[in-house]
């Protein structure tokens, strides 16, 4: 006996981008059908170009793209079929030889009379079909959920939740852990410099017994991140040598780390906590920053060739 379930609806919501991408397939072959049973030379996916060049244009590749919202190796591959079929013709843009600006030829202007009367058929028999449906409406949340926070960062936030996150102190058994991480984003950006090796190959000498802390974030029990805050003097702490591995970014190590490490600073009497980084480590500097860092004046003494940025943080001020 053949089994008649629809296994993609079965799925759930992991298959919910399928069943919307089938939806979307079944919508346009219907409507390749009825262009050619009309005998008409276009693709359904070109009418919002149309609309766009017939009321805001001309426009570029790029400029089409983004005003649609759609990937520009897409766009290119609509317009170049367009432009095939003799709708769209290319004039250069005067200030700029290399931009071309796109534009509906007197084909497209004499044959939209014709596509008007099949669009406006075709938009009255949707609302029809979805007359007891608010299918705008739900698009439109979507598309702003969507905006807000994806699929990606949504399904590491759930990982995240569902397993064993741990921040724990220096333990001499995780130094090996602490020299690994950083090694590992150090050569992942930079080199690794002379002030690196001394303080990563010897963490109990250099920041523990110094009168810092090394904090470490065990997900599942495995190092999953770590950081440093080295003593200064009896005001400061420099925030130092934060990692987090590459399988485990997304799940808000970074957030973890850098609130033990302001809740230390706090409690042993320091009011100040500083540190070194560089601008091209664009989701570690907007960390900090969510954390009340502030740029300060670098330091031209700075013992790392790769700082270009320094940061502080006002404990007295901060929550």
């Amino acid at each position: 006996m053949t089994d008649k379930s629809d296994f993609v609806a079965d799925l759930g919501l992991l298959a919910f981008v399928t069943r919307l991408k089938r939806v979307s397939d079944l919508m346009l072959h219907d409507g390749r059908r009825l262009y050619r049973q009309l005998g008409m030379d276009i693709e359904p996916n070109w009418y919002v170009v149309f609309r766009l060049l017939e009321h805001q244009g001309p426009f570029t590749v790029t400029e089409i793209a983004d005003r649609v919202g759609v990937a520009h190796p897409s766009m290119i591959q609509i317009v170049n079929k367009m432009i095939k079929s003799g709708y769209l013709e290319e004039t250069r843009v005067c200030n700029d030889s290399r931009k071309r600006h796109l534009k509906l030829t007197e084909k497209a202007a004499d044959r939209l009379p014709d596509f008007e009367r099949v669009w406006t058929a075709g938009t009255a028999g949707l609302k029809r079909m979805l007359s007891d449906v608010d299918a705008l409406g739900f698009l439109d949340v979507l598309e702003a959920r969507v905006a807000e926070k994806g699929f990606r960062e949504r399904a590491l936030e759930e990982m995240s939740e569902r397993r064993s996150v741990e921040v724990v102190a220096f333990r001499p058994e995780l130094a090996k852990a602490f020299a690994e991480l950083n090694y590992d984003w150090i050569n992942e950006y930079f080199e690794v410099e002379e002030p690196d090796r001394r303080v990563l190959d010897n963490p109990g000498r250099e920041i523990i017994d110094r009168g810092g802390a090394v904090f470490f974030a065990l997900v599942d029990g495995v190092a999953a991140g770590t950081v440093a805050l080295i003593h200064e003097d009896d005001e400061t702490f420099e925030l130092a040598k934060m990692a987090v591995a590459r399988k485990f970014r997304g799940m808000r190590i970074g957030d973890l780390l850098i609130r033990a490490c302001i809740d230390h600073a706090k409690m042993v009497g320091k009011s100040r906590i500083f540190l070194l980084s560089n601008t091209k480590l664009i989701p570690a500097i907007r960390l900090y920053r969510k954390f009340g860092f502030e740029e300060m004046p670098l330091d031209p003494q700075t013992p790392y060739v790769r700082t270009n940025i320094a940061m502080e943080l006002d404990l007295n001020s901060s929550k």
